[in-house]
């Protein structure tokens, strides 16, 4: 009797399962958009991609869903619409039970802000992907010199994407520049003293003796006692004092 009884409840639930799905995919016909609800997730501090902005490219497509049928808006494709913009990394829309048009929005995020020696004047974000400037006005470390697009994402993408994880490097890292020899030159906000990377091979470990060269050398003798901190040597760092090198 008991297994009896539970096949009878087990059937009872998917018969109310059926028809509460028949029923909402119905209604779901007939049901008005009665708002857009616009959510910007993992977005950066003051970020660049607002709900303002969003609402603009749905307007600028003739997207105006409010007012009509939920089964009329074409999901997939406002999704294509919005992944197209270069700003945008991904994007999920759906219809909610209340009836609005929810859409979610995953931005891209810009590391590095490049000026070419020809004058191509971009972003780079950490897979790769080139972001126009535009009107954007982006707080971040700036890459000069001789750079092509390529160059950049093969050589300078990683290192970038190392300085603007790091707190510390973040903040002292203002400017990359790549000279005639494609050697890679380091501006620091806080010190009159430029550094020389070399090549980017191994610039993790480079980070890491310049920085206790950093608290167990300039904490000690001053900030602005050299002008060049080479770290392009392999295993030390050659400092040069006006026109006086030293070893370290």
């Amino acid at each position: 009797m008991k297994i009896a009884l539970k096949i009878i409840l087990l059937l009872l639930v998917a018969g109310y399962l059926v028809f509460a799905i028949v029923q909402f995919s119905q209604r779901t016909e007939e049901r008005i958009c009665e708002a857009i609800d616009i959510e910007i997730t993992d977005s950066l501090e003051g970020g660049f991609v607002t709900t303002d902005y969003v609402h603009n490219i749905l307007t600028k497509n003739k997207i105006f869903a409010e007012g009509q049928k939920l089964s009329t808006i074409d999901i997939q494709g406002l999704e294509e619409i919005l992944q197209k913009d270069p700003y945008i990394d991904s994007a999920r829309c759906y219809c909610s039970a209340a009836s609005h048009l929810c859409v979610q929005v995953i931005p891209q995020h810009p590391i590095l802000h490049i000026i070419q020696n020809n004058g191509d004047n971009y972003y780079l974000d950490g897979s790769g992907a080139i972001m126009p400037v535009e009107n954007m006005n982006i707080d971040l470390c700036i890459a000069t010199g001789n750079i092509t697009k390529n160059y950049a994402k093969k050589n300078l993408m990683e290192l970038a994407k190392f300085i603007y994880e790091d707190d510390f490097w973040d903040k002292q890292i203002e400017q990359i520049h790549v000279n005639g020899n494609h050697e890679i030159e380091l501006y620091p906000r806080v010190g009159e003293h430029i550094i020389i990377l070399g090549t980017p091979e191994n610039f993790r470990k480079k980070f890491e003796n310049l920085m206790k060269f950093y608290r167990n050398g300039l904490s000690k003798t001053g900030w602005n006692k050299y002008s060049i901190i080479n770290l392009s040597y392999n295993g030390q760092i050659v400092c040069t004092k006006k026109n006086n090198a030293k070893t370290i």
